[in-house]
């Protein structure tokens, strides 16, 4: 795999889209500062999943995307396109291309694509971990990378070696498992509860399903007696139809009769109205010929009065036209004689200008000849500089060649003794290592058997704590409904105390009165729904009763009420209606026979109650309204008592004396008023009862906590022995298990040691042949580096001369030039001013030529303006003849119009008279009409409730009633309302709920089991990846520091490098520390090393991780920058040699490392802000040069 293409439009300063192609082996990006080379590196990196916006060196989102400059706007999106080549598969994917595209918009809107596909950046971690291009690897190390991986804590450079050794996909699914593992004991502990609560939920659901069965057989007899019922009902008012349609006829037959008299009154009018209609006509005709006749007259006079005022206007512009003429002529003359003064000063200057132009002319080939020369000379310095650059990159390799030799050869004799130092050392670390494995495994094989008795003694106890805690989350349950209950009933008699407290309901003029602080207020006794108390059954109708009277005050006395009066005048508190003790009168109500009447309740103050004084309050009110069950027996008993009486039904139905009646929906607000004080009291007993249920329930749940307590604290004591133990396990295991990797590695080690002390004096041989040979040319390259110095300071001095030369020509052909501009300057000012005159001279000849012409126009039209004018006199005078003579004929036609009214106004009264009959008979029709419309709603009732509630009409209603008295029907829907009553609150879905709650408490059940199956699924998982992440990442960190301590030394020419684990005992989490010793010095912290020093010791990691596990592509941005030029080229050898198998994005200033490069990109500055890119391959470069 490897990086094809990079497409980049809109990203920091690439304004314009750009395409850098990537081939196989090393790429140089190079530069100015500031010309945008570290952007190629954050698109790469963005493009990859980078979401820190810091580490893309911006503050905001929004920085990536390209700003604008002085000349360019700010654009609306970046988009960075990265294109792979995936033949090897190496990539996870089915494609030999992989395109990933990430689009920012200035809004914040991201778009992330993969083939053309939307997806997440999470999709793109995923698609490139483990491959050594991921988030975390150090694939790509930016501008202040450095020091960020050198100094950053070993947990945090943990990262970089999981990257490289291809564990981070163990680590991402165990991260996956460990979230499900969490979902899935909240699933575990949340089904719990839900069982909890739905078992306490089933045993009362059983309860409420057998009441709603019982409910259900006497609704079913209940609706068979009321459908009944609605039929006798129904057959009564259709019988009283037909006599109200018998009489309604009759009053039709008269209403005809007198139809026909009125309508022979109207003909005879409507006769007399057409010919009235005849002569406004012609009125209405004549009235408009006399204003047309007006108009015209008036159009006329206003046209001779215009032509009148425009000769006027006429004579006054021939005047001024005369002026016009004469001025310009004068003008004409004077610009004339400045033309030709003009011309003659520009036939001179044309004249000097081409003079100066061949002058220019030979200057400027003399300044091209010594330009040559000078170009020739410069070529040959170029030439003879590359020659000596190259001796002297030779001769810097040489050198460092032979430092190393010589460091080698120094360091080979020191490291002999350590080495067979560290041989003995490491034999007798091993010896050691076996005996501590053998004393291991004897302790673990105690330990293990008594883990597993502790095991079997908390199971026991973790099964009775189990029935205890969900005896407790039981019980617990229950108290909380309780407090919530109870909080409830609290917060429902706190408002209701509030309410009454406040006078809430009563209007804003009561409660001013209630409200008052005066003197007076101690008379006040309060109103009428806080003195009477009100049985449940009569409360919707003693408040129809009572009405707005509701909210009148009752006082000791009058005075009281009087001064409560005046008080609401001053404080403007609006009217109240006051009950004085003193005066208030008690009517009796009318004697009558209640016992003849069916539904009758009583009469309304005998069913309230009030204390003492305040029940005349109550008789004062209601001793004259009657209460009665149903609207329909109260219209029987208002009928025969001749609508006299004041009725009111327990449904809330008012029948007034005269025969009024009202009702409908009410709303409940109105009821409370009456009602609030027995609410109070309703709730305060509900809350007592409450408030000592929930203590016994507490008692309770403190019992069964306190056994909870001690059978879970035993456990816990088992538990913490057992993890103790099974912790011990593991560690000692752990111990096993890193005394064996211990002795593996030190057999491994001193294995190594011998073949290396072997190398070593070969090595040794070699180092020898090699200093000498280098020495020899060394003393050949500095030969000739002496020789092309001299050859290049003669050349200089040459060049010198030449510059001298042609600066003094050029400084000659810029005078000529600033003196051919003046020039050219001058003859265009006067080229200008000429055409200005031409142009004058022309705009004067068309004025002169525009006021001769307007001045026969204006003559003309003054002629034509007199003959106009006389005929215009003639036929004004005609038309006014005409106009008297119609004024005259508009009188006559309204002499005979009033005739024609007096006559119409005698039919009028006939007319009248018969209406008046018709509207009398009509009446009468109107109450039949309305007895009829009375019937029909109740007919319409009667058939509605059968439709609605039996699903049934009239017709076929017959089949399902029953053949019954209606004083039965009566006696026994009354038994029946009352065993339901006696039912109490039925849940009319207990039933179905109670069948639903079931099957979901078995199903739960199941849910359960399977979680803990898959529990324990998931935390084998855990485990098993757990053991692969650490034998992998162990092999990977050994063969890294292996490869860490041979390149250090290579690239420092001696030396120690070591990786060290924080915490050998946790591999997993161990954090990772580097320990060098640079060559002749003692051990030094990483933060005491040099610029040089850190660059290299991290340029040494990275190439160890390439050595490892090569990366496709590797973006190394300025990584070289604190290297000296020996460094540089160390740098640039050891590119080439990894080339072979990662492909390197090198961004640098430096030489050595563009030498090393087989392909170049330059990125400058176009325009302000926005950055180009140009390439070239370097070895055609290098071939175009030797040919």
């Amino acid at each position: 795999m490897q990086l094809k293409r990079l497409e980049a439009y809109g990203f920091k300063s690439f304004a314009e889209r750009i395409v850098v192609q990537f081939d196989q082996g090393i790429t140089a990006v190079v530069g100015p500062n500031g010309s945008g080379k570290s952007n190629i590196t954050d698109a790469v990196r963005w493009v990859l999943g980078e979401q820190n916006i810091r580490m893309l060196r911006g503050l905001r989102s929004e920085d990536i995307i390209f700003a604008g400059s002085a000349e360019r706007r700010a654009l609306s999106v970046a988009e960075v396109v990265l294109v792979f080549d995936n033949t090897d598969k190496k990539l996870p994917i089915d494609y030999d291309e992989v395109v990933v595209k990430r689009r920012l918009y200035r809004n914040g809107d991201s778009e992330v694509y993969l083939n053309d596909s939307r997806c997440r950046i999470k999709d793109i971690y995923q698609l490139f971990a483990d491959t050594g291009i991921g988030h975390d690897g150090m694939s790509i190390i930016g501008q202040n990378r450095l020091n960020d991986i050198l100094d950053s804590r070993p947990e945090d450079r943990r990262v970089f070696f999981e990257e490289t050794a291809g564990i981070t996909k163990y680590r991402t699914r165990k991260q996956e498992a460990l979230r499900k593992l969490r979902e899935n004991e909240g699933d575990l502990v949340r089904l719990n509860d839900i069982m909890y609560a739905h078992a306490a939920e089933l045993e009362p659901l059983a309860v409420q399903s057998e009441k709603t069965m019982q409910f259900r057989a006497l609704d079913a007899e209940r609706r068979t007696y009321q459908l009944t019922a609605l039929l006798q009902q129904y057959d009564q008012l259709t019988r009283e139809q037909e006599i109200e349609e018998v009489a309604l006829r009759s009053h039709r037959d008269e209403e005809a009769c007198e139809m026909r008299e009125r309508m022979h009154a109207e003909a005879k009018k409507n006769t007399i109205e057409k010919d009235i209609a005849a002569i406004d006509c012609r009125l209405h005709a004549e009235e408009q010929k006399s204003r047309s006749l007006q108009e015209t007259l008036d159009t006329l006079r206003q046209e001779a009065a215009l032509i009148r005022g425009r000769q006027e206007q006429g004579d006054q512009r021939k005047a001024d036209m005369e002026q016009r003429r004469q001025s310009a002529s004068a003008k004409i003359e004077a610009t004339e004689q400045e033309l030709v003064q003009i011309d003659a000063l520009l036939v001179c200057k044309n004249t000097e200008i081409e003079e100066k132009k061949t002058e220019r002319a030979i200057a400027r080939e003399e300044f091209e000849r010594l330009q040559g020369l000078l170009s020739d000379k410069e070529k040959k310095i170029a030439r003879q500089e590359s020659s000596r650059a190259s001796v002297q990159r030779v001769l810097a390799r040489l050198r460092e060649e032979f430092a190393v030799a010589l460091s080698s050869a120094e360091q080979g004799d020191e490291n002999e003794v350590r080495q067979r130092e560290e041989m003995e050392r490491r034999r007798v670390l091993l010896a050691s290592a076996e005996r501590e494995l053998a004393d291991k495994r004897c302790k673990l094989a105690v330990a293990e058997k008594r883990a597993q008795e502790i095991s079997q003694e908390g199971e026991h106890l973790r099964t009775a704590a189990e029935v205890l805690r969900r005896a407790i989350e039981h019980d617990d349950a229950q108290l909380r409904k309780s407090d919530t209950e109870l909080a409830r009933l609290q917060q429902s008699l706190d408002f209701q105390r509030r309410m009454q407290d406040s006078y809430e309901g009563f209007g804003r003029d009561v409660q001013t009165v209630l409200q008052a602080k005066e003197g007076w207020r101690g008379g006040v006794a309060g109103t009428v729904a806080d003195l009477i108390r009100i049985p449940e059954r009569y409360l919707t109708a003693i408040d129809v009763a009572l009405g707005a009277s509701v909210r009148n005050l009752v006082t000791e006395d009058t005075d009281t009420a009087k001064a409560a009066i005046s008080y609401l005048k001053r404080k403007n508190g609006g009217r109240v209606t006051f009950l004085p003790l003193t005066t208030i009168a008690v009517r009796q109500p009318r004697a009558i026979d209640l016992g003849r009447y069916r539904g009758v309740v009583g009469w309304a103050n005998t069913l309230v109650q009030a204390d003492g004084k305040f029940q005349k309050v109550a008789d004062h009110l209601l001793a004259q309204t009657l209460v009665m069950e149903t609207l329909d027996e109260a219209l029987v008993a208002a009928k025969q008592e001749g609508y006299r009486l004041r009725i009111v039904t327990l449904t809330g139905e008012l029948l007034n004396p005269g025969g009024s009646l009202s009702g409908g929906g009410r709303r409940k607000q109105q009821s409370t008023l009456l009602n609030r004080r027995a609410e109070i009291d309703t709730l305060l007993s509900r809350l007592r009862a409450h408030e000592d249920t929930h203590k016994e329930m507490h008692a309770a749940l403190e019992q069964h906590r306190l056994h909870f307590k001690e059978t879970d604290e035993r456990h816990t004591e088992k538990r913490a022995e057992a993890e103790r133990l099974v912790q011990e396990l593991i560690t000692e295991r752990a111990k096993c298990d890193v005394l064996q990797e211990r002795i593996a590695d030190q057999t491994e080690t001193i294995h190594a040691m011998e073949c290396a002390e072997e190398a070593r004096l070969a090595h040794g041989v070699d180092l020898a042949q090699k200093r000498t040979r280098l020495e020899h040319h060394i003393s050949q390259c500095k030969a000739h580096e002496a020789r092309f110095t001299q050859e290049i300071a003669q050349l200089t001095e040459q060049c010198e001369m030449l510059r001298t030369d042609g600066r003094e020509h050029e400084e000659h052909l810029h005078e000529l030039d600033i003196a051919l501009a003046a020039l050219s300057t001058e003859i265009e000012t006067r080229a200008r001013h000429r055409a200005s005159r031409e142009f004058e001279r022309a705009e004067a000849e068309k004025a002169l030529k525009d006021i001769v012409e307007q001045s026969a126009q204006l003559t003309n039209g003054l002629q034509k303006d007199e003959v106009r004018l006389s005929e215009l006199e003639g036929k004004i005078s005609r038309q006014d003849a005409t106009f008297q003579e119609k004024e005259h004929q508009s009188a006559v036609l309204k002499d005979q119009r009033l005739a024609h009214e007096a006559e119409s106004r005698v039919l009028d009264a006939a007319i009248k008279s018969a209406i008046a009959r018709v509207e009398n008979i009509r009446t009468k029709q109107h109450d039949c009409d309305k007895a009829l419309e009375r019937i029909h709603i109740r007919l319409e009732d009667c058939r509605a409730t059968l439709l609605s509630d039996f699903g049934v009409t009239p017709e076929t209603a017959d089949a399902d009633a029953q053949d019954a008295d209606p004083h039965f029907l009566k006696e026994r829907l009354q038994a029946l309302e009352h065993a339901i009553q006696e039912l109490g609150s039925i849940n009319p879905n207990a039933v179905e709920e109670y069948a639903e709650k079931k099957a979901r408490y078995e199903e739960e059940e199941a849910q359960i089991e399977d979680l803990r199956a898959a529990k324990q699924d998931i935390e084998q998982i855990i485990q098993k990846i757990d053991q692969d992440m650490t034998r992998t990442f162990r092999d990977a960190f050994h063969q890294i520091q292996e490869y860490f301590n041979e390149i250090f030394v290579r690239l420092f020419g001696g030396g120690i490098a070591e990786l060290r684990l924080t915490d050998k005992e946790d591999i997993l989490s161990s954090g990772v520390e580097i320990l060098v010793t640079l060559p002749d010095k003692k051990r030094q912290n990483l933060s005491a090393l040099s610029g040089g020093e850190r660059a290299l010791t991290v340029i040494a990691l990275l190439f160890s991780f390439l050595r490892y596990r090569p990366s496709p592509f590797s973006i190394l941005d300025e990584i070289d920058a604190p290297l000296d030029e020996a460094n540089v080229s160390r740098f640039g050898e050891f590119l080439r040699e990894f080339a072979k198998n990662t492909q390197f994005i090198v961004v640098t200033h430096r030489k050595g490392t563009m030498r090393a490069a087989d392909t170049m990109y330059g990125v400058t500055v176009e325009d302000a802000g926005v950055s180009k890119v140009l390439s070239i391959r370097m070895k055609d470069y290098e071939t175009v040069q030797t040919a």
